[in-house]
């Protein structure tokens, strides 16, 4: 999967899940209190579970690399902790109230963190085994591509050649490394902007012959900023591991607990049960 297919096949599995959730309630209550609501809520816990162990146990013990490669075990991990969460929230019938309601808002909570995580993530280069790439590693990818472009520029008209020379001396934004990880959308969008004006004030012919060299140009500025912000990457990463980690037990403490009592006072799983 790709970080596209992946989310978008998790909102789409949340979109047939409201669908079966709203058809449901034609003919039944589909809260906690009935064995429907118990199942979403148990099969959303499950999944909850699995994204916060599976996961880990591929990237951490070596004797299941067996298991596949560690980007499939990444996706898996993403979607579970989408279509999980939204099970559960489904299970509570949209009712927010006592231990339940708090096990929801920390359900929320996690989610939503798991989100930030995973744009800290992309911050960070990887291969594609998945393993991080070092600064040397980078830098030589942002030689060949060099390369590359001193090769095409030749071919290319004087006013692509200036434009190419233009973008090597565009002014670098004076930030540390852990703020280039912060406002990097925001940089992304307003380099690629003033990319296209330029590219728009060409001329069609020219625009033509700039589709390769525009690519590798964008290529270029990417790894370079990712070399800049390669610690800062990291070291926001390792903050958000002390949040989210504690938040994550607190879930599942919280959940267990709502489990428990809710066994506790009688509440089935099937509609023969009393």
């Amino acid at each position: 999967m790709t970080d596209s297919i992946e989310l978008a096949s998790s909102f789409a599995v949340c979109l047939v899940l409201s669908g079966v959730y709203i058809g449901f309630s034609f003919v039944a209550e589909p809260a906690g209190g009935q064995p429907f609501g118990h199942w979403l809520g148990i099969i959303g816990t499950l999944l909850m579970v699995s994204t916060e162990t599976l996961y880990s146990l591929r990237k951490r013990v070596s004797w299941v690399k067996w298991a596949g490669p560690l980007r499939w075990w990444l996706s898996v991990h993403i979607f579970t902790g989408i279509v999980g969460p939204f099970l559960v929230l489904m299970h509570t019938g949209l009712q927010f109230r006592g231990l339940a309601g708090f096990t929801l808002a920390l359900t929320a909570l996690v989610t939503a963190s798991g989100f930030v995580g995973r744009y800290f993530f992309t911050a960070i280069p990887h291969t594609m085994a998945n393993a991080e790439s070092t600064a040397s590693e980078l830098l030589a990818e942002i030689a060949r591509v060099q390369t590359a472009i001193e090769a095409l520029i030749p071919q290319r008209s004087a006013a692509v050649q200036m434009l190419v020379a233009a973008d090597a001396q565009r002014p670098r934004a004076r930030r540390d490394g852990v703020m280039l990880v912060l406002m990097r959308g925001w940089d992304d969008w307003q380099y690629r902007r003033r990319l296209r004006a330029r590219v728009k004030s060409l001329e069609k012919s020219e625009k033509q012959q700039l589709s390769d060299v525009e690519r590798m140009l964008e290529r270029r500025r990417t790894l370079e900023r990712q070399v800049r912000m390669l610690d800062g990457a990291r070291k926001v990463m390792s903050w958000w591991h002390i949040a989210h980690v504690p938040m994550g037990l607190a879930l599942f403490g919280s959940a267990a607990i709502h489990a428990i009592a809710t066994f506790y006072y009688g509440a089935g799983l099937w509609p023969l049960l009393p």
